[in-house]
């Protein structure tokens, strides 16, 4: 799936969540970015996340909202997870939400930030 990539050097887990996004589509990606998680356990600090929402059109705002919560409470992606650091990419937001998540405007401030905290346990 050309959505996911997993950039091993720095072992992150890159997900683009590029062009139109439905629920159906939303929850697919986020199934197949665990089922990756779980495939490859990290031995030292959190997974490490890179999350791209530059580009992505959602198909509504409740298919906006929907997900926002899904990712939070069934895939466990929110500041209170000290298992996952995640950085998201978003066109004009840009801020720190808590130590292990934080929201930037370019891919290289966000992978520096990632690895800023060291977690290298390559799969």
């Amino acid at each position: 799936m050309t959505f996911y990539r997993y950039l091993e050097e720095r072992n992150v887990h890159v997900l683009d969540c590029s062009g139109i996004v439905d629920l159906e589509l939303g929850r697919a990606r986020l199934e197949f970015l665990q089922e990756k998680l779980a495939s490859c356990p990290a031995e030292r600090g959190p997974h490490k996340l890179l999350i791209d929402f530059r580009r992505t059109v959602w198909a509504d705002e409740d298919t906006h909202r929907q997900l926002s919560v899904a990712t939070r409470r069934d895939f466990g992606l929110h500041p209170d997870n000290v298992a996952l650091k995640a950085a998201f990419l978003h066109p004009t937001m840009a801020r720190a939400i808590a130590p292990n998540e934080a929201w930037f405007t370019d891919e290289d401030t966000a992978l520096a930030w990632l690895d800023a905290t060291r977690a290298d346990a390559l799969c």
